[in-house]
């Protein structure tokens, strides 16, 4: 951070969210920098509840810090607020683990999930201190790298990127980590030369492009290619069991096991499932043993078997059981990010499922079998609807079905044909269920690199908009049916780069000077910073939206995939014929390119896939988990805790969240609550406001085996993350009191800047005052007069209030108080009185005092 500037009293007391700028989650890795030979920060340009659970970013970042010269940090796109707040403050974006500027990296790499995140790139670097443009950087710079599934395509960010890395990371990440150590202090275009050798890794720099007369830029005709990487063995592949525990909720909060690489079923749209072959997979055995270590070594309460289609396992039934089995057995529970169109996939998500079966999600993707020809994704409407009512026979209540409108050769009736197919669905599933209800996902196609749709043209916005209306008029009728959809601006910016060359740097540079920020968020996505750049750089729209013609040179040539050109050509002619072609897992191998005798990679994996197929029918029927029934709570532990340092700025929430999954990391047999939505039964004598340390607060759990309360002390003191502590452990009555009516009252020191004088002239005023109105929550009488708020006394709550100590460090003062009728009056509450701001203000919670004889000593 600038030196002006501090971290905690200018930054985290003032954001919003504070708990994702700590850096000191559970399994962070913290390195003395003057104590390695490298520094890498990995950056993902979004937000830190969308990056910090990326599975590839975790990955890298475990194999960079298992070396023992480098040290790898985090750093994710600023909220808003935080991003005023810098610019504001003139501090540049920091790595979240030491709170130094992005500039002062060796290596900061980009994860491009998706080109909606294209211009928080140039914002991270703009306040990272890097130049945007690779060539305006000087030796004084980090190299900038990018890879992830948009890095495909490098080209429309290729001008800010120094390197990217194409493909599978963990063996190309160290090879290039291992290259600059060795040449350290050497000139960047010596580096960028040596990097260039690795196989995989990408300099634009150095690669000759070609500008055609038309204005297209695009890489010289028989140039060099550029081969992606492959991980061929994922059970030797790293991977990170210490997975980052967060403090604050994540939109996928739990651990992530990349089970299955790859996919075979051959859908023309997909991008993902041609860049990702050959099909690799973990075995059974290493995704159990993978799968406890993290349980182990997070307390995450969900595990997710990740691939693009987990039931493709060879031993997907296998698979899913032992995960159930291996959850089960720690209070947990186990999902499936993408279920398969058929009931083999109902049954295993049964396994699963226990008692709160919410909804399964498919995507069918069309509703006509002429348009599910054509994306070669073939499931009869009879079978899609079977297979719903099935689901909701067996207790589902609802079915989310993911669609795609302005596919190649849509009509008005394919669109139509989905509100039908989903009426359809509805009326078949309430026949069995009467809660049964049809959730919808539509998305706008858009073309993708390296699909047999990436010569196919783009419907335009206006265009999206008028069959997005189509669906809402026919939804509109029935309350069974939940409309949702992409916004037609976000699909709009990711058509105009997926397939853009170099001249789309100028178009996202100008966006972003003109505002654009958060494009994947609705709320945040700014149109008229697009439409300005577009006008601005004469960007031409209906150019990116065009069909390709199948002979002209694309921008993305230089890139090898394995799949060849010749293969995609040709499959989109078949879906042009309307030609279905079967899964090569099953059918037999397609020749796609990647198992050539020269690229044997995917030959094991479709022949355990075909031997798997064909023994399946033999297997017994896939059987649910056996009802789990809550024991009687056996045992009532109170602790006394203590939060210190940064973890203070955690709300409530975020704190309760971190002190179950210690608890379910140390195996503390927690009792829970009954009905659909569980949880521990854990309580605490207050909710801790954000800001104040403690070192007395108490928490109590409830156990349904004994335990001995100083040995759970000790365990949960070797797990606990920086700045929280067990000082005390002791058994109670389980029909004790409850915490938090047992507390009578609570003792803090402050520490403040002020003048003595003027505050101990305010305390005076304090003690001799009679009244002290406070405004409080109205409750009772008032309350149900309409009253919100009651004016609250809080004299009597002030037991003792003095100024204990006054240096040029700052102010201390002592307070005590009482809680009258129930209420009680707040440190910052106080503070306000004496004239001090209380968020240039440290509290600490001296004391708790309870009522009870079951109090701990303090």
């Amino acid at each position: 951070m600038a030196h002006t500037v501090d971290f905690e009293r200018d930054i985290l007391s003032r954001v919003e969210h504070p708990g994702q700028y700590l850096g000191t989650e559970l399994n962070s890795v913290h390195k003395d920098p003057r104590a390695v030979d490298l520094r890498v920060a990995l950056a993902f340009p979004d937000l830190y509840d969308l990056g910090l659970g990326n599975l590839g970013l975790l990955i890298l970042y475990a194999i960079l810090n298992d070396l023992p010269w480098c040290a790898c940090e985090r750093a994710y796109a600023p909220a808003p607020d935080l991003d005023a707040l810098l610019r504001e403050l003139g501090a540049p974006l920091f790595a979240v683990e030491s709170k130094d500027p992005l500039h002062r990296m060796d290596l900061l790499g980009f994860t491009l999930q998706s080109e909606l995140t294209y211009t928080n790139v140039l914002n991270m670097l703009d306040l990272g201190g890097v130049p945007l443009r690779a060539a305006d950087r000087t030796e004084e710079h980090p190299l900038v790298c990018a890879g992830g599934p948009t890095a495909y395509n490098p080209e429309p960010m290729a001008p800010f990127m120094d390197f990217f890395v194409i493909g599978d990371g963990e063996e190309a990440v160290v090879e290039v980590a291992e290259c600059l150590r060795a040449l350290k202090g050497r000139s960047r275009r010596e580096r960028l030369e040596a990097l260039a050798s690795i196989p995989g890794v990408y300099v634009p720099a150095l690669y000759p492009m070609e500008t055609l007369p038309d204005g297209r830029i695009v890489p010289v005709e028989n140039g060099p290619r550029i081969t992606k990487r492959v991980v061929t063995d994922l059970d030797r592949a790293p991977f990170p069991t210490c997975y980052i525990v967060p403090f604050t909720q994540q939109v996928h909060d739990r651990v992530g096991l990349d089970v299955l690489r790859g996919c075979t079923h051959g859908c023309r749209f997909c991008q993902a499932g041609m860049v990702g072959r050959p099909v690799r997979e973990r075995t059974v055995d290493t995704v159990d043993r993978l799968m406890q270590e993290a349980l182990d070594r997070t307390g995450y309460e969900e595990v997710s078997l990740v691939s693009l289609s987990t039931c493709d396992h060879s031993h997907a039934a296998e698979l899913v059981q032992r995960a159930a089995e291996r959850a089960r057995a720690t209070d947990a529970s186990v999902s499936l990010p993408s279920l398969r169109l058929d009931t083999f996939a109902i049954d295993l998500a049964d396994r699963i499922a226990g008692v709160r079966r919410s909804g399964l999600t498919f995507a069918p993707e069309a509703a006509t079998p002429r348009l599910r020809a054509v994306i070669n994704k073939w499931i009869p409407d009879e079978d899609f609807i079977a297979m719903s009512r099935e689901a909701f026979r067996r207790g589902w209540t609802h079915v989310k079905a993911y669609f795609m409108i302005g596919l190649p050769t849509e009509r008005d009736e394919d669109v139509e044909a989905i509100v039908d197919l989903c009426l359809r669905t509805l009326d078949a599933g309430k026949t069995v269920n009467r809660r049964a209800r049809v959730h919808t996902g539509v998305s706008t196609f858009v073309p993708k690199p390296f699909t047999p749709f990436q010569w196919a043209a783009q419907i335009p916005m206006e265009e999206t908009i008028r069959r997005q209306g189509l669906l809402r008029e026919g939804f509109a009728p029935h309350n069974g049916i939940k409309f949702g959809r992409h916004t037609p601006e976000s699909t709009f910016i990711e058509g105009m780069l997926s397939r853009a060359d170099r001249r789309a740097a100028d178009l996202i540079e100008t966006a972003w000077r003109l505002g654009a920020r958060m494009d994947s968020s609705d709320e945040h996505l700014n149109m008229m910073a697009w439409r300005g750049a577009i006008d601005e750089t004469g960007y031409n729209v209906e150019e990116a939206f065009r069909a390709r013609d199948l002979n002209e040179r694309l921008p993305w040539d230089h890139i090898d995939v394995l799949i060849p050109k010749s293969w995609l050509r040709a499959e989109w002619q078949r879906a042009l014929d309307m030609e279905h072609v079967a899964d090569c897992r099953q059918a037999g191998c397609h020749g796609c390119g990647v198992s050539n005798p020269d690229r044997p990679l995917c030959e094991r994996t479709l022949r355990e896939a075909m031997e798997a197929a064909r023994t399946r029918a033999e297997q017994p029927a896939p059987q649910p988990l056996p009802e789990f029934t809550e024991p009687p709570t056996a045992q009532r532990i109170r602790l006394r805790i203590a939060r210190r340092g940064l973890v203070r700025f955690l709300s409530h929430l975020e704190t309760v969240s971190m002190w179950i999954r210690a608890l379910r990391r140390v195996g503390a047999p927690l009792s829970h609550s009954q009905g659909f939505h569980a949880h521990p039964k854990i309580n605490f004598a207050t909710a801790a406001p954000v800001g104040e340390e403690s070192e007395a607060d108490y928490m109590d759990i409830l156990l349904r085996e004994p335990l001995n309360p100083a040995a759970l002390q000790e365990q949960l003191n070797a797990t606990l993350p920086e700045g929280f502590r067990v000082f005390d452990a002791m058994e109670i009555p389980i029909k004790a009191p409850s915490l938090m009516s047992d507390v009578t009252g609570f003792s803090y020191i402050v520490r403040a800047p002020g003048d003595a004088a003027a505050v101990q002239a305010r305390i005076e005023a304090v003690l001799n005052a009679e009244h002290l109105p406070m405004p409080r929550k109205a409750k009772g009488k008032a309350a149900r007069s309409g009253a919100e708020t009651v004016a609250v006394n809080v004299r009597p709550m002030i037991t003792r209030l003095a100024l204990a100590n006054a240096d040029p460090s700052g102010l201390e003062i002592e307070l005590e108080t009482q809680v009258v009728e129930t209420r009680g009056v707040r440190p910052r509450e106080v503070l306000a009185l004496l004239g001090i701001d209380p968020d240039s203000a440290r509290v600490l919670k001296a004391a708790t005092r309870l009522a009870s004889d079951a109090a701990l000593p303090v």
